[in-house]
């Protein structure tokens, strides 16, 4: 029995041996896919041979494929955006295997930079150029360039150190130190100090001057907590090869134009220009009044006339180191400063002449004296003028050559012993025929004045002159003095009586300014 009983066992067992020999490999379909937001990992193992697989991302068919039993593989995902994807495994052994699986990634968020730190280049003269660059042996300094870079990770290794550095652009600082400082001097005695330092407010925070000082009250320091890392170099160490061979630059004078200020006007008829008129000088111009008017010198060999200058009124002399403002474009103009007429004519009062005139000063002007006028009767052919001082601005004159007292006198006439009248060219027979008479004060006015025509009751003596011959003619006067020889005048009624009735006067008046 118990023979029987193992045996059955030993073949029980040869033929669970022989099915686990002859069966197929169990399958345990493990893995997955894994996304971030930079890549989708799939990675899939203990599958059957002969799987398939589709991998979508994003709406778009990465891998219609097939696998057997392993598949691994990362696809990348663009960081910056959102992504959907899909992974679906289509297993080869039973359908219940089959898997999906499928989610969704977020942009990655951008990593913050780091702020960059700044680097200010400052030259200086060395207080010993014996001794090496030193903060102590600084003299003052400027800023000549700068720049931001990323914080070093070893600061004292020097790697952010600025190098080389522009020989036009430390002299032209240099020379804010130093304005005659030479090329030799600059790669000599002078240094650079460069400073890594971490401001809050970047570049613009760097100062421009920085100054040493013995005592520890230094200008220009950085703030607590931002020097990073420093260094001294003399300054020729920092110049491209050959620099300090180059030649000396010689100063060309640059002649730039200016515009010299317009002097301001005299407001005032009657008053000269003053100091008062003139512009102040300036640092481009000096200016002087001379008679011709005010003067513009430029004040040094730098400066030109620029083309504005004549367009304001200025003459520039040939040699363009002077230009004159005219007077008289400065002054008042003469109808400005013309007195201002009222009625001025020839009257008669009874059988005597008259100038009869009416003026006044132009407004501004006033005058101390009551009697400020000079009439002058201006003769026009150049002889002697009539003239009569010390006369109000409105009121009569006798006409030159007439008299209103016994025995009367009538110019281009003079009177005989036997009181009859003889026509002369004397006695201002001249004014007769429109004479032209001047009114002045400071300022001046004059017209053309006509005498009584012969209809009038005062143009002629009484009586019908009694010869035609000539007569000898009195002087010519310079005041109102009348002609006085001869007798008492007979028949002025009568003549008066063949006057009766005369037209009005006729007068043509014109102006002529004078100042």
């Amino acid at each position: 029995m118990k023979r029987l009983l193992a045996s059955a066992a030993a073949t029980a067992l040869a033929l669970g041996g022989l099915l686990v020999a002859t069966a197929a490999p169990a399958s345990a379909h493990s893995g997955g896919p894994v996304a971030d937001c930079q890549s989708l990992k799939v990675d899939l193992w203990a599958y059957a041979p002969g799987n398939g697989l589709t991998v979508v991302v994003d709406g778009k068919t990465l891998e219609p494929r097939s696998f057997d039993g392993h598949f691994k593989k990362t696809y990348d995902l663009d960081p910056t955006q959102d992504h959907t994807w899909s992974v679906a495994v289509d297993a080869s052994d039973n359908d219940r295997y089959d898997k999906s699986w499928k989610g969704t990634t977020t942009a990655c968020e951008a990593p913050e930079e780091e702020s960059p730190v700044q680097v200010g280049v400052y030259v200086y003269p060395k207080l010993d150029p014996t001794r090496g660059a030193a903060w102590e042996n600084s003299g003052p300094q400027k800023l000549v360039t700068s720049d931001e870079v990323a914080l070093p990770e070893k600061p004292w290794d020097k790697t952010w150190l600025v190098a080389p550095l522009d020989l036009e652009a430390v002299r032209e600082v240099a020379r804010t130190i130093e304005p005659d400082v030479t090329t030799e001097e600059l790669c000599t005695a002078w240094a650079v100090q460069q400073d890594l330092v971490d401001l809050p407010g970047g570049l613009a925070e760097l100062p421009t001057d920085i100054r040493y000082s013995p005592d520890g009250k230094h200008l220009g320091e950085f703030p607590d907590g931002t020097l990073i890392s420093w260094d001294h170099q003399d300054l020729v160490k920092l110049f491209p090869e050959g620099a300090c061979d180059t030649p000396e630059p010689v100063d060309e004078e640059v002649v730039a134009p200016a515009t010299p200020v317009v002097p301001s006007a005299v407001e005032v008829c009657g008053t000269e220009l003053t100091e008062e008129n003139v512009p102040a000088e300036s640092e481009e111009f000096r200016y002087t009044v001379t008679a011709e008017g005010v003067v513009a010198e430029p004040k040094g060999a730098t400066v030109e006339f620029s083309a504005e200058t004549a367009e304001l009124g200025y003459v520039v002399a040939e040699d363009g180191r002077s230009a004159l403002f005219p007077i008289a474009d400065l002054l008042p103009s003469e109808e400005a400063c013309a007195l201002v007429p009222g009625a001025i004519e020839a009257v008669c009062e009874g059988d005597v002449p008259y100038l009869g005139y009416e003026v006044a000063l132009p407004e501004g002007i006033t005058v101390d004296d009551e009697n400020p006028l000079t009439i002058t009767f201006l003769h026009p052919n150049g002889g002697e003028n009539y003239v009569v001082e010390g006369q109000p601005l409105n009121g009569t004159i006798l006409w030159p050559g007439a008299s209103a007292e016994e025995p009367k006198q009538w110019p281009g006439f003079v009177r005989n012993e036997d009181g009859s009248y003889t026509e002369t060219e004397g006695n201002y027979a001249w004014t007769r025929d429109g004479v032209e008479v001047l009114f002045e004060v400071n300022p001046a006015y004059s017209t053309v004045v006509s005498y009584p025509p012969a209809t009038s009751a005062c143009a002629n003596p009484p009586v019908a002159p009694v010869a035609a011959e000539d007569v000898p003619a009195p002087a010519g006067a310079s005041g109102p003095e009348l002609a006085t020889t001869g007798a008492t005048v007979a028949g002025a009624a009568a003549f008066a009586a063949l006057l009766v009735g005369g037209g009005a006067l006729v007068f043509w008046l014109r102006r002529r300014v004078q100042s």
